[in-house]
């Protein structure tokens, strides 16, 4: 049986009053009732049919991860593990996304950070990367070359990232270059295809800021090369530290052979739309990363779907009578549930009942039933104490205590 926005009206209308001010009408009042129904359904509980996951790489070294869904899809997490098997046996804790950096138990971790109205995977995992050139001062490692735009390179001990040093630069024009072809010869046949490759760049100015291009081979004539217009996570570059990456992946772009065995060749380009002049900019750390597939489960809002197969939190258009709901199917015995509380919001359009909170709250009763048959698999944030040296204690810190936290 499919559970369809038709079959609903069918089920409501049986049970309406047909005649006299009490009667509804199911395109307009109808309607409206059975969407807030979803509504109150999605903010009363984690469904199994709002269950999704989705498949992202790890790069160790990297702890932010733009993959979560949108704000209106995503609900709440489940679990981030390991997508190959061998590998599952690895636990990952739920833990506050303001211990996330400073938690010293849990190895394998990961929170949900949000900032600026969006929000972002906190992981961290295991992995493998190497370093091809840690850019900490111009005449090591090779020589460091500037070009264009890109003059006096220096090192500078006070201003990094996440090395001891970087080499800081002054920029005028739109176009600079920074040149190694002398640097010692690195290995990364293991990544090919099948990484990340990041550099750190702290930026004076980003007005006009076009883009950054990376270079990197065996030499001048053999190299992978990528252009960014955006940092790693895709959001536009701040004035401070940025990181840039891309993917390193089979559609990214080969010029000649490269050894892979022996790069020893980087070139950094940073363009501007229009000139630009600062000083004290800086740049530190190149550096590849192996993938290393996850899969992170969710809860989602979505509670219906289109004949497209797009998935919504309600039903778009009163016409579109053929949309399912996503508990069609096993889940067919909780229209029950859900024709009983829609028509608590129908009595409450209808004037029947004269308080929404009256309506909600029966609305919420009937669910009691249906949330203990169908509990929620929803991860939470592990708590823990800290001691100090000195045996004192710190504040709450997440530690495994309860993977689930079920009704």
């Amino acid at each position: 049986m499919s559970t369809t926005l038709s079959t609903i009206t069918t089920l409501v209308n049986d049970r309406r009053r047909d005649t006299g001010s009490l009667s509804v009408d199911m395109t307009a009042e109808g309607f409206r009732a059975i969407n807030g129904t979803l509504q109150i359904w999605n903010q009363e509980h984690d469904w199994p049919w709002q269950m999704e996951e989705t498949l992202f790489n790890y790069n160790d070294g990297i702890t932010t991860y733009n993959v979560l869904p949108t704000s209106i899809d995503f609900k709440a997490i489940i679990n981030v593990r390991p997508y190959k098997p061998v590998d599952r046996k690895d636990e990952l804790y739920y833990v506050g996304q303001n211990a996330f950096d400073s938690d010293s138990v849990h190895t394998t971790r990961f929170a949900v950070d949000t900032k600026t109205q969006a929000q972002y995977l906190r992981c961290q995992y295991r992995g493998w990367k190497v370093a091809v050139n840690t850019l900490t001062d111009p005449a090591t490692n090779g020589t460091w070359t500037a070009g264009g735009a890109v003059s006096a390179l220096a090192s500078d001990v006070y201003d990094t990232y996440e090395q001891s040093a970087s080499i800081s630069f002054n920029y005028s024009g739109t176009s600079g270059t920074f040149t190694n072809s002398t640097m010692t010869a690195v290995d990364v046949s293991r990544y090919i295809a099948r990484s990340g490759v990041y550099v750190n760049m702290n930026l004076q100015s980003v007005t006009n800021f076009s883009s950054v291009s990376i270079k990197m081979g065996s030499d001048a004539s053999n190299y992978i090369t990528a252009t960014m217009t955006t940092d790693y996570l895709g959001n536009t570059p701040i004035v401070g530290w940025n990181r840039f990456g891309f993917a390193w992946s089979g559609t990214t772009m080969v010029v000649g052979s490269p050894v892979y065995t022996a790069i020893n060749y980087v070139q950094i380009t940073l363009n501007y739309g229009s000139s630009s002049t600062t000083t004290s900019n800086n740049i530190e750390n190149l550096w590849v990363s192996e993938n290393v597939p996850m899969i992170l489960d969710y809860y989602s809002n979505n509670m219906v779907e289109d004949s497209t197969g797009a998935k919504y939190q309600i039903f778009q258009n009163a016409a579109n009578t053929t949309d399912p709901t996503m508990w069609t199917g096993r889940w067919d015995f909780v229209n029950e549930t859900f024709i009983t509380s829609c028509m608590e919001i129908v009595a409450y359009l209808t004037r029947q009942t004269t308080d929404e909170q009256d309506a909600v709250a029966k609305v919420q009763a009937y669910l009691e039933p249906l949330k203990a048959r169908l509990p929620s698999k929803r991860r939470y944030p592990e708590v823990t104490m800290r001691p100090d040296l000195n045996g004192a204690y710190y504040g709450p810190r997440p530690i495994p205590y309860r993977r689930y936290i079920q009704p």
